[in-house]
């Protein structure tokens, strides 16, 4: 998530003529009028003017942030990233602008450079939680995964009851279960990754996907009548989740339940039917239900 444009307060200088008065438009006006136009979706309209502010005071930092903030909800990632830059170049220190300019970065696949900005963002901010948020998630994707841990530990000390970050740890430990090489070490990890989602379906009962990964966790460890449990709960808050139900029919008849099996094929049918990316799984899931419906045994 992106910060919001920043307000501050219009200067207006008055000029006298003669007997007339003479309002001269300042660069503050046309910060102050790109502002009223951008929170109401007028992006086009908040660039022209932002563009106006900076042409006017080029030391003017904040309008140099809010245009490329406002570039930013255009998919101008170039662009963006040069306000930024240039906000930057104006003050260094400018957590907020190193903060955008990581995600403008990391938009564009520039994860190297978007890494830089998010470290550069928290060593003048060091309690900004969704970068340290972020930045940990990128990490993880870049399989870095120790830096990624060492994030997600100094957010939880800034706020611990936030569950987006326990959810993210859950997937850090499944990464590192999946490259540890003994058993022992991997079951731990895999023990680790139930407590985390565990711990962010506390604090948001309704978080679905924490639900689906926890099953995913349940089913490496072998623990067949958890993961059953977790598809189920997903599916109560969410109940077209063609992945749970996927799952869930498989999930049936490893139990030993070809009813409830057959059941969860024909409502994934159902449900997934409608979304293109699920029509190749769709297919199988036809094919597991007619073979279910014959007795024949599954495949090895």
């Amino acid at each position: 998530m992106r910060f919001l444009p920043i307000h501050v307060a219009a200067a207006v200088v008055l000029l006298l003529s003669g007997s007339v008065l003479a309002q001269e438009v300042t660069a503050e006006d046309y910060f102050r009028q790109g502002n009223e136009v951008f929170v109401e979706g007028g992006y086009d309209k908040a660039i022209e003017l932002y563009q106006k502010a900076v042409t006017e005071k080029d030391e003017f930092k904040e309008a140099w942030y809010n245009l490329g903030a406002a570039y930013g909800q255009t998919r101008q990632y170039d662009k963006e990233i040069q306000c930024y830059q240039k906000a930057l170049k104006l003050d260094s220190t400018y957590a907020r602008a190193h903060y955008n300019l990581a995600l403008a970065l990391e938009d564009s696949g520039k994860f190297g450079e978007a890494l830089v900005e998010y470290r550069e963002t928290v060593k003048y901010e060091p309690e900004a939680l969704d970068a340290l948020v972020n930045m940990g998630i990128l990490m993880s994707r870049m399989d870095k995964l120790e830096e990624a841990t060492y994030a997600y530990d100094r957010a939880l000390k800034v706020d611990p009851s936030v569950p987006d970050i326990y959810y993210n740890v859950g997937i850090v430990y499944a990464k590192k279960a999946k490259k540890a090489e003994k058993p022992e070490e991997k079951k731990s990890w895999f023990n680790k990754e139930v407590e985390a989602y565990n711990k962010a379906l506390d604090l948001r009962p309704s978080f679905y996907k924490a639900c689906y990964n926890l099953a995913l966790a349940h089913n490496k460890l072998g623990n067949l009548d958890g993961e059953i449990a977790a598809y189920e709960q997903a599916l109560t808050i969410k109940k077209s989740y063609p992945e749970a139900l996927y799952n869930l029919a498989y999930a049936w008849e490893e139990k030993g339940n070809n009813a409830k099996a057959m059941e969860y094929w024909q409502r994934y049918i159902e449900i997934a039917g409608r979304f293109e990316s699920e029509k190749p799984f769709v297919e199988i899931a036809r094919k597991e239900l007619e073979r279910l419906k014959t007795g024949a045994p599954s495949s090895p």
